[in-house]
């Protein structure tokens, strides 16, 4: 696969630099290059890893998160309301970023999710101009199943109509693992036995119920399709899209010119030469895509953000930008493990650690069949109303808890606007709780045991009331910014994701779920010790994780309100740096993020060509 050489990318000049080949960037790039008379260069840190099986084998997931080669191994600072942890939050260091190392899960969000950016002041920024960029990134091929599989699976007739036709023409694929255990299915099951209904149309604005989930594979090879097999290796041969892995940015260069930043292009180093400063440079754009957790660090490096923030680090500031590093938003989920019954047919990913079984099932998959064909496809997107008799309490309370905190000047204006708009949906059902379920141990605060299968539920409060910060503390670029979820710090926060333990516990003891789980000890995380709402609280501080969804650092907003990117995605206050990653949205949605993502990378690259 061609790749620029370290001296093509410091010797020439390109019209565009994006500084970072992940999810957007790649997307962004793509589109770029298919004008011919323009020149795009990609600055990636990582390497390309195309062929790599821990990226593209569905039954890995999740075994690259930690690696270096991968994976920047970022995490929090030490959070006060969670017993000083420091969370872990991977993201993909590797050509197509964070697309690479995910869990592949697809879904999308609801219209109201969306619709709420407009409602902020971002013109335009809507469901219905939104999903469709979404949709131009995707090729959905819905599943072929026999009658007989059809009720194995129990699948819902308005599922049966989803799956009627393939959706969009895109370049990254969309489909359903061939393979799914029973414990899936049995979920699904139990789930509408609670009263949990089957999604009215989880790809088009309503994903309020039962989803049964796709994921981001080839539905001829089973394998990962993320943006470097998607945008990057069909169009590599453009001579016009460039791309230089290995490559870190440090700082843009740039200049003040008639009152405005202009960047004329991006210091870095190599892996190829050391601690030596290189320099890129553009003649009409730089474009950051380095993601919510690297994006305001380099902002900072480059004197653009918080007066008081660059002062104690001492990097000159030259464009005052209080947004920076603010407005940080992210989904937060716990586990629980529960152990299947002795003689239950279903193989979970716990069988692929004896002796034998991982390479009988590299051979299954050959076939298309066998554990690395299945996945994650069990999905409940829900408002907390739906499954929890407290719901209305506890929105109720924190609603006026927050707003007297409001009213006493606690909160900048922007909080309070989102709180609004949040409460507000609570209150009209839109889901904001997700459960998902896992075929195999995956976490928890108790190990599993060796020769024992088990299923993991998780949980995730998807609209978290709580804001942290992404900020540098210190000048040189190797040194990670400190990132500070504030984790929990609103107790509203704590008390919903308790709500959803709570359903998940009762659904493990609902049929026919409970029939497939071990009669003696069903659950192995946190156990059947942890019974009263102080456990189950204990349990979450100690066991909380993140679905690494990060979103707000460089938010979408009017700069009165914190905004650090207009409409145009245009940086206030620099005449030619845009940014495109995550970072820019506004207020967080209900969904794993990466169709964001891919959306933000189309409108992006309309918005350049000026026709969007």
């Amino acid at each position: 696969m061609p790749l620029i050489e370290l001296e093509d990318a410091t010797t020439h000049s390109f019209d565009y630099i994006i500084v970072g080949g992940g999810t957007a960037g790649l997307t962004l790039a793509a589109r770029l290059t298919e004008d011919t008379n323009i020149s795009v260069l990609v600055l990636e840190a990582g390497e390309e890893n195309l062929n790599d099986p821990l990226i593209n084998h569905v039954g890995v997931s999740g075994q690259i998160l930690g690696k270096k080669e991968y994976d920047w191994c970022t995490a929090t600072v030490p959070q006060a309301n969670v017993n000083n942890m420091e969370l872990p939050w991977s993201r993909g260091r590797v050509l197509g970023g964070t697309s690479a190392i995910n869990f592949m899960a697809w879904n999308k969000p609801s219209r109201e999710d969306v619709d709420a950016w407009e409602r902020l002041g971002n013109e335009g920024w809507n469901w219905d101009r939104f999903d469709k960029y979404m949709q131009r990134a995707t090729t959905y091929t819905p599943p072929i199943l026999s009658e007989a599989e059809h009720i194995r699976r129990g699948t819902p007739d308005a599922v049966r109509e989803l799956w009627q036709k393939p959706i969009g023409n895109g370049p990254v694929q969309v489909a359903h693992t061939p393979t799914r255990i029973d414990a899936d299915i049995k979920a699904q099951l139990t789930f509408q036995n609670m009263g949990i209904p089957v999604a009215p149309a989880p790809f088009n604005g309503n994903p309020n119920g039962i989803v049964i989930g796709a994921m981001t594979i080839d539905p001829k090879t089973i394998l990962r399709s993320f943006a470097s097999n998607a945008y990057w290796a069909p169009n590599s041969a453009r001579p016009n899209f460039n791309v230089l892995t290995g490559a870190v940015a440090h700082r843009l260069v740039s200049a003040q010119v008639e009152g405005e930043l202009v960047i004329s292009g991006v210091e870095f180093s190599h892996s190829s030469r050391g601690e030596e400063i290189l320099i890129a440079r553009a003649s009409k754009e730089v474009i950051l895509s380095t993601g919510t957790l690297k994006t305001p660090q380099l902002l900072e490096l480059s004197g653009i953000g918080r007066p008081d923030v660059l002062a104690r680090v001492d990097v000159p500031l030259k464009l005052a930008l209080e947004g920076v590093g603010e407005n940080v938003q992210e989904h937060i989920n716990a586990v629980t493990v529960f152990e299947l019954k002795p003689g239950i047919p279903d193989e979970t990913y716990d069988t692929l650690r004896e002796p034998g079984v991982a390479e009988k099932h590299r051979e299954l998959f050959a076939h298309g069949q066998g554990l690395y064909t299945t996945g994650v496809s069990s999905f409940v997107f829900a408002s907390l109303s739906s499954l929890s008799d407290k719901a209305e309490e506890i929105i109720s309370d924190a609603r006026k808890k927050i707003e007297a905190e409001i009213a006493a000047g606690k909160y900048s204006p922007l909080f309070a606007e989102q709180c609004k708009i949040v409460f507000d949906n609570l209150e009209k059902g839109v889901p904001s709780c997700e459960v998902i379920g896992f075929p195999g141990a995956l976490g928890g605060s108790n190990p599993p045991v060796s020769g024992k299968k088990y299923y993991t539920i998780a949980f995730a409060l998807n609209g978290s009331f709580s804001r942290g910060t992404i900020h540098v503390t210190a000048s040189d670029p190797t040194v990670n910014a400190a990132i500070d979820p504030h984790c929990f710090e609103q107790e509203i926060d704590l008390k919903m994701l308790r709500e959803i333990m709570k359903f998940v516990r009762k659904a493990a003891g609902t049929a026919p779920l409970k029939d497939h789980f071990n009669e003696t000890s069903p659950e192995l995380s946190p156990g059947s010790e942890c019974s009263t709402d102080e456990d189950l609280a204990d349990y979450l501080k100690n066991n909380v994780g993140t679905g690494f969804h990060t979103i707000g650092s460089a938010s979408m907003l009017p700069r009165e309100k914190g905004g650090v990117v207009d409409t145009k995605l245009k940086v206030y206050g620099t005449k030619n740096l845009r940014i495109a990653d995550l970072s820019i949205v506004p207020l967080h949605v209900g969904c794993h993020t990466q169709c964001i993502a891919y959306g933000i990378g189309e409108i992006a690259a309309d918005i350049i060509k000026g026709i969007a």
